[in-house]
């Protein structure tokens, strides 16, 4: 074998190695482990003096058995793609058992059920391989593999335990990246039923808002229809209801296409966003629900404002929520009185803030205090989850939510979040 293969002739320099590669995945965040994974391998490669080194994950049901990461060296051929539980059905099946696959002399020491293996580890030439599972409590999540195609290779038992150790921490470090995957796709679905719950508090006015049109509709096609029955109809007179009906249709067209983007469900976006135009869409947006409530919305919007990252619909789902919790506590104020501000501006430190003051009762320092905490509420029928998910959210975008003091009548929400490329 080649002088160069640590792994076989200095094998304390190889296990040193290995314990530098563990040490980096200890607080690896859940978007690096991917890329980690593909650097050990590459590692794992060059000290073993192999030709091939890869990854592959089981799917719970165990259905689904595929090769995610690999390092093959530069002209020899790379890893089957696919479902390998359908392409290698002996392969997988000892995989998911559990069951280390060591094969010093490939194809000889294949058994004979292993019929697909034997064509294609015949058809791409290799010669040995090393395939040790991985588990995570107690289930196989995926397997670590090695192999070489030019010469057979014996594998020692010292080495065996060396692979198995880097899977184990490869399988460590999957299990954290798809239970961060889980928690996001969980965090999504929370923040869409909020979004959907939310629409059910001013589905009425939306109801009212769509009405007017269609209404403007029927009656402009009645008219149409009447001057159509006179003997010598007026055509100036039917184009100028025709084109009524278009613009009350467009005019409902535009309030369902609101509503649809408001209530769609789709992953969480990064896009750069005009905090200033997510105001403006919201105020497009409660628009009816603030003259049926007899509120006047006041904007004062920084100009120009840095540009954020950020999902524009959830922010606009932050800011509904404010919006309608600040209507909810000005319903016992003077209606003359009913005001909410919505400010954009640049902080000294270069975040940009969006704060909400309305004029309602205020907020004593205990309130305050648990205001964005789950299952908090003052409301008697609320469920104390809209400002904890307005706090999930800002958070998600790097950001503060806070309830701040305020002199005299009514409470301030403030957000700060961090510019594009701050």
């Amino acid at each position: 074998m080649s002088g160069s293969m640590i792994a076989f002739e200095q094998p304390e320099i190889f296990e040193q190695q290995l314990a530098e590669l563990s040490a980096t995945f200890v607080s690896l965040p859940a978007e690096e482990v991917d890329q980690q994974i593909d650097w050990g391998l590459q590692l794992l490669l060059e000290t073993l003096g192999m030709d091939l080194s890869s990854v592959a994950e089981l799917s719970p049901d165990g259905q689904r058995f595929e090769v995610t990461h690999t390092q093959v060296r530069p002209g020899r051929a790379p890893l089957v793609s696919g479902n390998l539980a359908e392409l290698l059905p002996w392969y997988t099946e000892m995989i998911s058992r559990g069951q280390v696959l060591r094969f010093d002399r490939l194809p000889e020491e294949l058994p004979a059920e292993a019929v697909a293996e034997r064509e294609y580890v015949s058809r791409i030439g290799l010669r040995s391989q090393l395939t040790i599972p991985f588990q995570v409590a107690g289930r196989v999540i995926g397997a670590i593999g090695v192999a070489s195609f030019e010469r057979t290779v014996d594998w020692s038992p010292r080495l065996i335990r060396s692979i198995r150790l880097v899977g184990e921490v490869f399988a460590n470090a999957l299990a954290r990246k798809h239970a961060a995957h889980e928690q996001l796709h969980l965090r999504e679905q929370l923040v869409h039923s909020a979004r959907v719950n939310t629409m059910g508090e001013v589905v009425a006015t939306i109801a009212h808002e769509v009405n007017q049109p269609l209404f403007a509709i029927v009656s402009n096609a009645r008219a149409a229809g009447t001057m159509l029955s006179r003997g010598e109809p007026d055509l100036a007179e039917i184009g100028a209801a025709l084109d009524d009906i278009v613009q009350d249709a467009n005019r409902a067209s535009a309030i369902i296409a609101r509503v649809r983007s408001f209530l769609q469900r789709k992953p969480t976006e990064h896009l750069p966003v005009d905090l200033n135009a997510v105001v403006l869409t919201v105020q497009s947006f409660l628009g009816p629900e603030l003259v049926r409530r007899r509120v006047k919305l006041e904007l004062e919007l920084a100009a120009p404002l840095p540009w954020l990252l950020g999902d524009p619909v959830q922010l606009q789902q932050v800011l509904v929520n404010l919006l309608l919790n600040g209507m909810d506590a000005m319903e016992s104020v003077p209606p003359e009185t009913r005001r909410l501000r919505v400010l954009t501006r640049v902080a000294s430190d270069g975040r940009i803030l969006l704060e909400v003051l309305d004029a309602g009762s205020g907020l004593d320092p205990a309130t305050r205090e648990h205001l964005f905490e789950p299952f908090f509420t003052t409301k008697p029928s609320g469920l104390g989850m809209g400002l904890a998910i307005c706090r999930s959210i800002v958070e998600a975008h790097a950001g503060r939510i806070q309830a701040l003091e305020r002199p005299g009548r009514g409470t301030t929400v403030q957000i700060s979040l961090p510019a594009q490329g701050a």
